[in-house]
């Protein structure tokens, strides 16, 4: 039973949502730039659960809430593909395209604890003051000129389980496109392995991520499709979930890429010096 409940947390989690390289409107507004509009979506979904078997404190009835509060872009304002590929990256479900039925889909599945046999009812409220499991999704979006980051924060606790899990995404879109921006956009991706490594070993910004890591190695380190770009574009942050490159206890972890350093170890693509400005590069 634990281990289901543990397998579709982590499947809640960014690095388990096999990610590739109704409510009020918002406006993000800048000075001669297109601004990037999103509306507020908030729902949430009780249960009551209860099993003899195989159940922490079997015999008793405890609650479930999935819950989500999130920002949703506006019409027209990201193209069809980039919104289809957040609402995959939103709902960890490559094969529902639409953010309502997706959306609706996640917030009733209750799958995880029926296939352990235990009964699930769905109900309108649960009791607070006891203890509960939790899947919920929260996000707002930012604008640095030409660049909109949704930030989405998951965050999951399974009653009986030692301490939950979490993450914090990042999803960075062209404005002026209204695409989604992935990191082999803007560099190659099969060359970039060691450049993060020398980036862990070389720059004492990266350091306190060198004594964090599982291996020692930074050599071995994956190339994440999780990224965000700073406000002044200077730097591409990598970002690494939760367990993927260092213990719970030492959290997500970031590593940090100057431009123009980058630019030295491996070419920026066209793309990425349009994005970055004269003189983020050395040609």
């Amino acid at each position: 039973m634990k281990k289901s409940i543990f397998i579709i947390a982590a499947c809640l989690l960014a690095f388990g949502c096999n990610r590739t390289n109704g409510g009020d409107s918002d406006t993000i507004t800048l000075e001669q730039t297109k601004a990037f509009t999103t509306i507020t979506l908030t729902s949430e979904q009780n249960f009551l659960v209860y099993s003899d078997e195989e159940f922490p404190f079997a015999g008793n009835i405890i609650g479930m809430r999935k819950s989500y509060d999130i920002v949703w872009p506006t019409e027209n304002i990201m193209t069809l593909e980039a919104e289809h590929e957040l609402t995959h990256i939103l709902f960890c479900n490559d094969k529902i395209d639409v953010f309502e039925t997706a959306a609706h889909h996640w917030l009733n599945d209750a799958t995880f604890y029926t296939e352990d046999g235990a009964k699930v009812t769905p109900v309108k409220n649960i009791d607070d003051s006891s203890w509960y499991s939790y899947f919920t999704i929260e996000s707002k979006c930012e604008q640095q000129g030409d660049i909109a980051t949704f930030i989405i924060w998951r965050e999951t606790y399974s009653v009986g389980a030692a301490h939950g899990l979490y993450s914090c995404e990042y999803v960075n879109v062209d404005v002026n496109s209204g695409n989604i921006i992935h990191l082999n956009d803007l560099v190659d991706t099969s060359l970039l392995g060691p450049v993060i490594a020398r980036a862990v070993e070389d720059l004492t910004v990266n350091s306190d991520v060198q004594k964090a890591l599982f291996d020692v190695n930074p050599e071995r380190l994956p190339v994440t499709a999780d990224f965000t770009i700073d406000s002044t574009r200077s730097t591409i942050t990598l970002v690494y979930q939760v367990y993927e490159i260092a213990s719970y206890a030492d959290g997500i972890q970031e590593i940090v890429l100057p431009i123009f350093w980058l630019s030295k170890h491996i070419p920026l693509t066209p793309y990425a010096k349009s994005l970055f400005g004269p003189g983020c590069s050395i040609d």
